[in-house]
C-alpha cells in the first residue's frame, strides 16, 4: 500500500510539474525582446489602444511599445474593427518586463523585432499570466500590468481566477 501511495504522490508531482512548464510554453525560459501572441477565439468588446503621451496631448498613431507612460483608449486612430485579443510581452533575462494587451487591429510600433507565437488558447494565456502575477520576484509594476491584462482578456476562465485570487485576501 505504500508503494501505491508513493507511486501517486509521485505522479502528482510529475504532472504539477508539467503542467508549470507548458504554461510557459508560449514563449522560451530564455527570451528576450517583445514576444506577441492573440488570443484564440476571444473578440474584445471595443477595439483597445494605446497611445504614448507627449506634453499632455495624445498623437493618434498607434501604440509605440517601447514608450513609457502611455494611455488606454478605445478610439482614435484604431477605427478598423475589434479583432481579436492581442498580448504583448517584452521579457529581459526570460522574465516579463512590460505587458500590453491590445486589439490586434491596434496599430504598434517599436525598435526591436518583434516574434508571434500565434493563436493561444485561453487556458494557456491565463497560465502565462498567473505565472507573473503569482511570481513575488517580478516586479510590482508588471504584476499590476499582467492583472490589467487578465481583466482585458475578457475571458470567463480569467475572471474566475481572479475571484478566486480576491477571495483569499479578504
Amino acid at each position: 500500500m505504500r508503494a501505491v501511495k508513493f507511486a501517486a504522490v509521485g505522479l502528482l508531482t510529475a504532472l504539477i510539474i508539467w503542467s508549470e512548464s507548458t504554461a510557459a510554453d508560449i514563449v522560451a525560459a530564455d527570451a528576450e525582446g517583445w514576444h506577441t501572441w492573440q488570443l484564440d477565439g476571444v473578440e474584445p468588446d471595443a477595439v483597445m489602444c494605446c497611445f504614448t503621451s507627449q506634453s499632455g496631448s495624445r498623437p493618434q498613431k498607434g501604440c509605440n511599445l517601447d514608450g513609457g507612460r502611455v494611455s488606454f483608449d478605445d478610439n482614435g486612430d484604431c477605427s478598423a474593427e475589434a479583432g481579436h485579443i492581442q498580448v504583448y510581452a517584452r521579457l529581459k533575462d526570460g522574465r516579463p518586463a512590460k505587458i500590453r494587451v491590445l486589439s490586434s487591429e491596434c496599430p504598434v510600433t517599436t525598435n526591436t523585432a518583434v516574434t508571434f507565437h500565434g493563436v493561444v488558447s485561453a487556458e494557456d494565456n491565463i497560465k502565462w499570466f498567473r505565472g507573473v502575477v503569482e511570481n513575488s520576484r517580478t516586479s510590482q509594476d508588471v504584476r499590476v500590468e499582467a492583472l490589467f491584462g487578465l481583466v482585458q482578456s475578457e475571458s470567463d476562465a480569467a475572471f474566475e481566477y481572479l475571484d478566486r485570487l480576491l477571495s483569499r485576501h479578504r
